[in-house]
């Protein structure tokens, strides 16, 4: 089983700074970094890291060599990556002293997918592959509807939120991977839900699913066959929240990918995770296997 990874591929600028800018407000960062992201990517990184094969489809533009040697380096396939005459993708990311984020990103050439490209990519797939997906690059309804026609198992991970999400054929996704915010919105309930509520209602919203919301701070929910799993987090001091749910939602399905059960995938998921944001910048926080397996051999879970 291998992973098709559709997913954005940007640069992403860092900029450490005291609080969040607000509203007519100018403030001096503290430090500039430059790193290879995208939600796309990040996922691709994780999952290769965590061991699955992963065969990334995307498009870049002139100056996206970094980013396919990014995914080259960390072990997935990088070949069929469009190159386009538009600016690649990229983000402003702020991060404050506690290690959260505020984004800004700009899709560029992330927006040039084609349906013959899409074809092209979903060749490649063999029967029980996973097609991943998030919000960040364009024809994302074609994506999902092909896949499914393959009958192909779809990941997606709507973030950012779509602006009408219901126009999504998602009742062909069969895996769901959302946070609070975005589980909520699918949901049709306000962000301050109880999670156990916005679990039920997309378990009856979306029949069939296995649904995966992650909790921040309390965790991990999962709801597969009528069974629903949770996990907590693992004890670190974060530095940078990026790629955290990126390297959870990768970790995840490379467990599945191995045929791993549920709550092994959920474990090494978090710890995964946890270590990403315990050091700076985004596709390079992400742990590799060896990495995670020593973590969890060492640190203690709460």
């Amino acid at each position: 089983m291998k992973i098709i990874s559709f997913g954005s591929l940007n640069v992403d600028h860092v900029y450490q700074m005291p609080r969040f800018v607000q509203p007519g407000e100018t403030l001096s960062a503290a430090a500039l970094s430059l790193h290879a992201g995208g939600k796309g990517l990040n996922q691709s990184v994780a999952a290769s890291r965590a061991g699955a094969e992963v065969i990334h489809g995307g498009a870049v533009g002139p100056d996206g060599d970094s980013l396919l040697e990014m995914l080259r380096s960390s072990g997935a396939c990088a070949d069929h990556v469009l190159r386009l005459d538009a600016p690649t993708g990229h983000a402003v990311i702020q991060v404050n002293p506690q290690g959260q984020n505020a984004i800004i990103v700009y899709g560029g050439a992330n927006h040039g997918l084609t349906k013959e490209y899409i074809y092209g990519m979903l060749s490649l797939a063999q029967p029980g592959d996973l097609v991943l997906l998030q919000n960040e690059t364009n024809a994302v309804a074609d994506i999902i509807r092909l896949s499914a026609e393959k009958g192909l198992c779809v990941v997606f991970n709507p973030s950012p939120l779509p602006a009408n999400p219901d126009a999504l054929p998602l009742h062909q996704v069969g895996i769901l991977m959302v946070n609070e915010i975005e589980g909520a919105c699918l949901a049709g309930l306000g962000e301050d839900a109880p999670s156990e509520e916005v679990l039920k209602a997309l378990r009856e919203k979306y029949p069939g699913c296995t649904v995966v919301l992650t909790l921040g701070s309390r965790g991990v929910m999962c709801a597969k066959d009528g069974q629903v799993y949770r996990h907590g987090i693992f004890q670190v001091d974060a530095v940078d929240t990026t790629a955290a749910g990126d390297t959870f939602c990768g970790y995840f399905l490379a467990g599945c990918c191995r045929g791993l059960p549920i709550p092994q995938c959920l474990k090494m998921a978090c710890a995964a995770s946890a270590i990403a944001v315990s050091r700076p910048g985004a596709a390079p926080s992400i742990p590799d296997l060896a990495e995670v397996d020593n973590f969890l051999a060492n640190q203690k879970e709460i």
